[in-house]
């Protein structure tokens, strides 16, 4: 039997990794599928629904007490990491801490895995991590006894933005990233400038290290408009890595009609919501909330969209740029993360520079409704071909799916 073990972090239970639905129905070439959630609350509820071919194995893990850390330091490739950090200078009790935490969490994932009675009849099993963390780490653990076992295994591993970029994670650490790099078979970062950002670092894997984009279904083809005036529409968690602010800002410069609507919510809203209702007249507020993906992509086709905005300072590759750039809809985006390989500037959309200023983002703004009609079309149609181009799920995964499964 071929086995296809998916380990994410919650999908498909709870909020997130929403554009894994995008991906599952894809799936192909195994006899089992299993998607196996590792990091469950005890409140978690099941929010999607997985095709009949896929089964979900919800990872009760227990909790190992403090001792564990004891018999984590006994462990070959723990001391190993400890003694690369001394020798680097980059030690820190805190970091050292943060890496043995992060191995105690891969060991209860491991041993939950471990109890899984498909991996018994399986003769070649496919480990796929969907975050180069912790459950990739377990997924290590549990290919090195399948391999014991004698079972033919393959472990890959996709990488975003939290689990890649070490500058962006807590004490600007990721742990245990030899211990990965070197047992995973194949790293793919979902944007080009990940898989260079790993590669750079870590040139010895740079091999096995390839981006492979994530993509978005196909919604009917529509088209950006301006008919009803400059209509923008943002669409993020309300968290301060997403900025929002600076979108009220550049819009406290507006003396046209516009009007801004934003999807999703988060910490931030009260703060945001109170921020816009000082703004001039001429700019009108839409606050749809927390939205599932069907009723976004229902909103995009059912609305006049002019120009969608992103000002983050944080990115992989946005999947919301892929989403509304399927329906011909221009962006303006920062220059961040792999931003650039979906938004190119003048092209479909603009981009702005990671530290831009409210004016900035007006200066586009007002760029944009100056346009003429053939410009404006020009934006939109390139917007609807570069995903077609580029982020196409039906391409892009069963790319993906017929090279992991060989």
């Amino acid at each position: 039997m071929k086995l296809l073990l998916l380990l994410t972090t919650s999908f498909p239970y709870d909020n997130g990794e929403e554009f894994l639905l995008n991906e599952v129905s894809y799936i192909n070439g195994y006899d089992r599928v299993l998607i196996c959630p590792c990091n469950l609350k005890p409140d978690s509820k099941l929010t999607k629904q997985l095709p009949d071919f896929i089964s979900c194995v919800p990872l009760r893990t227990v909790p190992e007490g403090k001792s564990a850390y004891a018999g984590l330091l006994l462990k070959p490739f723990v001391r190993s990491e400890l003694y690369s950090m001394l020798k680097s200078g980059s030690f820190t009790s805190q970091r050292a801490h943060e890496m043995l935490f992060f191995m105690k969490r891969a060991y209860e994932i491991y041993a939950a895995l471990t109890q899984i009675p498909e991996l018994g009849s399986a003769d070649e099993v496919t480990i796929y991590s969907y975050w180069l963390f912790d459950a990739a780490a377990a997924g290590v653990l549990l290919a090195d006894d399948l391999k014991k076992r004698g079972k033919k295994v393959k472990q890959v591993s996709r990488a975003h933005r939290f689990d890649l970029y070490d500058e962006f994670a807590k004490y600007n650490y990721l742990p245990m990233r030899e211990f990965l790099l070197s047992r995973v078979d194949r790293v793919l970062p979902c944007s080009a400038s990940g898989a260079e950002y790993l590669q750079s670092r870590y040139p010895r894997y740079a091999k096995k290290i390839t981006p492979a984009f994530l993509g978005t279904a196909d919604h009917g083809e529509r088209h950006g408009s301006r008919i009803n005036g400059l209509h923008i529409v943002s669409c993020s968690f309300m968290v301060p890595v997403k900025r929002l602010h600076l979108i009220v800002q550049a819009l406290e410069k507006a003396d046209f009609p516009v009007l801004w609507t934003h999807i999703g919510s988060g910490p931030l809203k009260e703060e945001i919501e109170g921020m816009a209702m000082k703004l001039p007249n001429c700019v009108r507020t839409e606050w749809k909330g927390q939205m599932d993906n069907a009723e976004i992509m229902n909103y995009y086709r059912t609305n006049d969209i002019s120009a969608f905005v992103n000002v983050s300072a944080s990115e992989g590759i946005p999947v919301s740029i892929m989403e509304i750039s399927s329906f011909g809809v221009p962006v303006i985006a920062t220059d961040v993360g792999g931003t650039r390989e979906a938004v190119y500037s003048g092209e479909n959309g603009y981009l702005l520079p990671a530290d831009f200023s409210p004016d900035e983002l007006m200066g586009r703004l007002r760029e944009l409704t100056g346009l003429s009609e053939e410009k404006y079309g020009r934006l939109c149609l390139n917007a609807r071909r570069i995903w077609a181009e580029k982020f196409n799920a039906q391409k892009n995964y069963r790319n993906f799916y017929k090279e992991i499964c060989q």
